[in-house]
């Protein structure tokens, strides 16, 4: 709905009033296109014999459309933004449910782990290994500083984290790669700016098209072009300044020569679905209501703390002590009300009447609970986990926290495609281009590229419920050649076994030369010694 002269300049000196218009005509223009439709579908279902709705019960009232994926959340994506980060700054479950991804998913962060593909390339074992040595410490050399953010402020480990927390906030959220000044320390012109969903809209507030919606520019395909950058926060806007409302340009997702521009970071849940839709949008109402609810109840508990006395009287006024006409009262030093030990003379006839509601309800924790397990169902989450409370047994426990890995291994791995893998990608070709890493062909041969490029996302572990049996059984897949050492590593504690086996070496030499090392246990098989070096032969 795009606003008229008349709304900008109600706007400009009463945002309230404004904003209480549009929600008005919002709610008109709804009106008006359900009696349009609802004639057209009652004719429908009755020509086809087919009722156009359930009848009875919900299916009285409830007449849902079928619509695209744009008219289904375009409309509604706005307010749900505002809901959903309303409640994470005021809502407990809120703040919990988004928190728990954050902190399983990213954690300290997804680490770079290269994996170049050894039989395109035709490397031998060493030189691969030498290869990613070498590139995992340029990339850390780029990611681990706070430079490769254009606002200079976070690495590239905790923009993960703020991607993330904005699209399960917002729906999504854009990754600007724009160029920046290289420096003494920081050798890549690669920057990272995210753009929070807000700033990506249609110029002008205009309505959505077939083409461009939600900010949106797709090619006949479908496919989407590019993405119109508004200069400023809608939301920031200030009536009186210079800058102009929904102004912006456009900027392409890949530009002429190939290289990334811009990231879109978002769910596609749904066919030709344009823009994301909040983590929290299913369940907005339920904890909106929850939070209202426990606001009450903490209300009512404060309420009760303090004692209340009602006066009965013969005539049903109110007692002269009480009402403010007794010598006295009013008189500031003499305010009337209960304290320790007081006594208090009342008229002939007065009783008092103590009132007690009965705080705390001892309803209210299971009812709670129960609305909590259909948020978890909604989130994908276990309750256990979402309320961090573990009261059950063992196997219980542990079927949550493993129910709950399943969602957030695959949350971790759609992050890793939609940030880690382009980001580290466009760097490469920025690292070849410059001559800080050897890629031979990597220009001229798109499976060269491939297979440079190859890489893998881990992060921290699951955690252990019960570490020693845990342990035992990654020792057992290890020696079984089951599993490498390198991903137990990282299963179990979040560690990179390249990373610590240089310090595991130094450490085992050092004992082995101070005769320290562990004594093996009674019937375990004795260490084979090492094979002595050839003996040089005599001339």
């Amino acid at each position: 709905m795009q606003s008229n002269i008349l709304d900008r300049a109600i706007a400009a000196v009463a945002p309230a009033w404004a904003s209480q218009r549009q929600l008005a005509r919002a709610r008109m223009d709804a009106m008006s296109v359900l009696d349009q439709l609802m004639p057209q579908a009652q004719a429908s279902a009755n020509s086809d014999g087919a009722p156009a709705a359930p009848s009875g019960g919900a299916g009285r009232w409830w007449r849902p459309m079928a619509r695209d994926a744009k008219a289904d959340t375009l409309r509604a994506l706005t307010g749900q933004r505002g809901a959903s980060r309303e409640l994470v700054r005021t809502s407990p479950i809120a703040a919990g449910a988004i928190n728990v991804n954050v902190d399983r998913v990213v954690g300290t962060g997804l680490a770079l782990s290269a994996q170049p593909n050894r039989a395109v390339l035709g490397w031998s074992l060493e030189q691969a290994l030498e290869w990613k040595a070498i590139t995992q410490r340029e990339f850390s050399l780029f990611a681990d500083s706070a430079e490769c953010d254009i606002e200079n402020t976070l690495n590239f480990y905790q923009q993960q984290a703020l991607v993330l927390r904005s699209v399960l906030e917002s729906g999504d959220c854009f990754t600007l790669l724009p160029d920046g000044p290289r420096t003494s320390t920081q050798p890549y012109a690669l920057r990272l700016q995210v753009l929070e969903a807000d700033r990506v809209g249609n110029p002008r507030g205009a309505v959505d098209t077939a083409r461009i919606a939600g900010g949106i520019r797709t090619d006949d395909t479908g496919a989407p072009q590019a993405a119109f950058i508004f200069d400023q926060h809608p939301g920031g806007w200030l009536p009186g300044s210079n800058a102009t409302l929904y102004a912006g340009e456009w900027c392409d997702f890949v530009g002429h020569s190939g290289r990334r521009r811009l990231l879109h970071h978002y769910r596609k849940l749904r066919p030709g679905m344009p823009r994301g839709v909040p983590y929290l949008a299913p369940i907005i109402d339920a904890i909106k209501q929850i939070s209202r609810y426990t606001e009450a109840e903490i209300m009512a508990a404060v309420i009760t703390s303090y004692l209340t006395v009602f006066i009965e009287t013969p005539g049903g006024g109110s007692a002269p002590v009480f009402d403010g006409t007794a010598p006295g009262a009013g008189v500031p030093g003499q305010e009337i009300g209960l304290g320790m030990g007081a006594v208090v003379g009342l008229a002939p006839g007065e009783k008092p009447h103590m009132v007690n509601p009965g705080r705390p309800n001892p309803n209210f924790e299971p009812f709670v609970l129960g609305i909590i397990t259909q948020i978890g169902m909604a989130l994908g989450i276990p309750r256990e986990l979402l309320i961090k409370q573990f009261n059950s047994s063992y196997s219980a426990s542990k079927a949550a926290l493993l129910d709950a890995w399943v969602y957030f291994r695959g949350l971790r791995q759609w992050l890793a495609l939609s940030i880690c893998q382009p980001i580290y990608e466009t760097w490469m070709a920025e690292a070849v281009a410059i001559g800080r890493i050897q890629a031979p062909g990597f220009f001229s041969d798109p499976l060269l590229r491939w297979a440079y490029t190859r890489a893998a996302w881990p992060g921290d572990s699951m955690g252990s419920i019960n570490p020693k049996d845990e342990v035992a059984a990654y020792v057992a897949a290890i020696d079984a050649r089951l599993m490498t050492r390198e991903r137990a590593e990282w299963e179990l504690w979040g560690t990179d076994f390249n990373d610590t086996f240089d310090q595991k070496q130094g450490e085992q030499d050092r004992l082995r030369a101070a005769d320290l090392l562990p004594v093996p246990k009674a019937g375990a098989a004795a260490p084979q010694a090492a094979p002595a070096p050839d003996a040089e032969e005599t001339p």
